[in-house]
């Protein structure tokens, strides 16, 4: 048992005691009917078990506490009943001892504290007045000479009735101050704050006024009417039906709480904060919280900047922090976030969703990193292929193609001067020669083919088809500019798949498509040959995989037998800087 609950276990306790004993006072007194002391008791009794209800189910609610605190003030106020001068003289210091405990109650109501300082003062104004002023005319008035029976007051200081009767006229327009103030404080409450806390507000308001005006009607009646036994008797027990009230409403804002860490569970899914919003304003039943974030991207970051200050009325509870600097927080009337509790589990909940989204944030984008990385790669890898080969072309290629003119201009000077034999030499010579450039150049295409470079996709896949043993249609629409790394994968794809037709299919026809539709180019390669399970597989194909994957691309090959063969490849048109752009 916590420290909190044992002090009101123990209160309720004394105030069971303390009922129990205004009760037998009430009887030895014989000026109260029977009904009056069962309902005086019970309306008592009421306040103590609603409290203790309310601080079950609301323990850092202190509306509980101020319940009980009513139902011991009640009993109190009997004390002056008693034939003991020193009970006696207490009973007097305490015979308003409940109306500031019910100023306090309505005024904290339903959150358990003052939510301003107008509220604040409304509170300590009671309690000066019951304590206070009340007490002031205790000295004043000696009981026991204008009440023959009644014990001492051993407060006595000298009997002054008309410093006692002043005393009591000033406790009744500053109790209507009061009261006054409190209507006004409880109206605009009532006009500012959600329906979730309106309605248990409204109830209480509801019946304490319904109290009120059978307590005017009956002082407008008189003593002597004989209908106003009957319409006190009505206000009693509308009093005992108070204390329900104020339990209905604590019980009825304690499941926020509780529903606050249902959220937990909500949101193991991925949440956004627009939707972790409309949760919390859902469970706590609370539709104007706003939930703001601040971010920063040299910072951790939290929930995203949505901006937002505090509007008449709402005032802003931080839910989560970073590094001492607040991450998020709600803007909200309610008085809901008065409660630490909700505060602790609604900081909880939205304390996960700011590390998930922070730690969502660090891996996008170190997956950004990974795919630059890979693409950067690619262009490297290209640009290495494109210096292969203009070395080749440039290099090798030139000076075999100046020996070759060389061994030309020999055997044409040479013609008719020299043996046969050593003609059909130089012939035999220069046509290995001849064959050596045609294989280099085909090599230097192999390893990047000069035509891509510079004139673009299209042409080169048509070089692809005209060069191919087995006729091959190429249909491609209107491309848009694409970034060379992407012009060079689709290229690839298309020679790696008509390389592997031509070694495993048998086919007699093959057509390529090239389309750019909705940000991506897909390339298709089909063709009408056997097809064979050796079609999915191979280093080239799964080479070309990797690398169309690592243009955030996908490559799909579908082969059956009888069936042809269909190459497939989808590969994002941002999914490289366009460093050189080629159609």
């Amino acid at each position: 048992m916590t420290r909190h609950r044992a002090v009101v276990v123990v209160l309720a306790g004394s105030a069971a005691a303390l009922g129990a004993a205004a009760v037998l006072l009430e009887v030895r007194d014989g000026t109260h009917p029977m009904a009056d002391v069962l309902l005086t008791s019970l309306s008592g009794t009421a306040f103590v078990v609603a409290g203790l209800i309310a601080d079950r189910r609301a323990p850092s609610n202190r509306s509980g506490l101020l319940m009980v605190l009513v139902g011991l003030g009640l009993f109190a106020e009997d004390l002056q009943l008693s034939p003991n001068a020193v009970v006696f003289t207490a009973g007097l210091l305490l015979a308003h001892a409940s109306a500031p405990l019910v100023v306090h109650l309505m005024a904290s109501f339903p959150a358990g504290r003052p939510d301003s300082r107008i509220a604040k003062g409304i509170v300590v104004g009671a309690y000066v007045v019951a304590f206070g002023v009340s007490a002031a005319g205790v000295p004043f008035v000696d009981w026991a000479a204008r009440f023959p029976g009644k014990p001492e007051n051993l407060l006595l200081v000298v009997d002054a009735p008309a410093v006692g009767d002043a005393v009591g006229r000033t406790l009744e327009p500053a109790g209507a101050v009061i009261g006054v103030a409190l209507l006004l404080l409880l109206a605009r409450r009532l006009s500012a704050r959600t329906p979730g806390v309106r309605r248990p507000l409204g109830l209480v308001v509801a019946v304490a006024l319904a109290g009120a005006a059978l307590s005017a009607v009956a002082s407008s009646l008189g003593s002597g009417h004989p209908a106003q036994a009957g319409v006190l008797t009505c206000y009693k027990i509308v009093f005992c039906l108070w204390p329900v009230t104020f339990a209905a409403g604590v019980v009825w804002m304690a499941p926020r709480v509780g529903g606050v860490a249902d959220l937990l569970a909500a949101v193991r899914q991925p949440c956004s904060p627009a939707e972790l919003c409309v949760l919390l304003g859902r469970v706590l039943r609370d539709p104007s919280l706003r939930l703001v974030g601040w971010h920063s991207p040299a910072q951790n970051p939290g929930l995203p900047d949505t901006g937002g200050s505090a509007g008449p009325g709402e005032r802003t509870v931080v839910l989560a922090e970073c590094q001492g600097r607040p991450i998020a927080a709600v803007l909200s009337r309610d008085t809901t976030w008065d409660d630490p509790r909700v505060i602790r589990a609604a900081g909880t909940v939205v304390g996960m969703v700011a590390d998930r989204l922070r730690l969502l944030d660090e891996i996008d984008g170190q997956l950004a990193e990974f795919r630059r990385s890979r693409v950067r790669l690619v262009e490297l890898a290209d640009a290495e292929r494109r210096r292969v080969e203009r070395d080749l072309h440039d290099g090798a290629q030139q000076r075999l193609v100046a020996v070759a003119i060389g061994l030309r201009l020999a055997r044409q000077r040479l013609e008719g001067h020299v043996e046969p034999a050593l003609a059909q030499l130089l012939a035999a010579g220069a046509e290995g020669l001849e064959t050596a450039i045609g294989e280099l150049r085909d090599l230097a295409r192999g390893i990047h083919p000069a035509v891509l470079t510079q004139a673009g996709l299209v042409p080169a896949v048509t070089s692809l088809a005209e060069r191919c043993p087995v006729p091959a249609s190429v249909s491609a629409a209107d491309l848009p500019g694409l970034p060379a790394a992407v012009a060079a994968t689709a290229y690839f794809v298309v020679a790696e798949a008509i390389t592997n037709v031509l070694k495993h299919a048998g086919a007699t026809r093959i057509r390529v498509c090239l389309v750019a539709d909705a940000g991506r180019l897909t390339v298709s390669v089909r063709d009408d040959g056997a097809g064979c399970e050796t079609m999915t597989g191979g280093s080239g194909l799964a080479g070309l995989a990797e690398r169309v994957r690592a243009l955030d691309g996908r490559l799909t090959i579908h082969s059956g037998h009888g069936g042809g063969t269909a190459v497939w490849a989808e590969i994002p048109l941002d999914a490289a800087a366009p460093d050189r752009v080629t159609r």
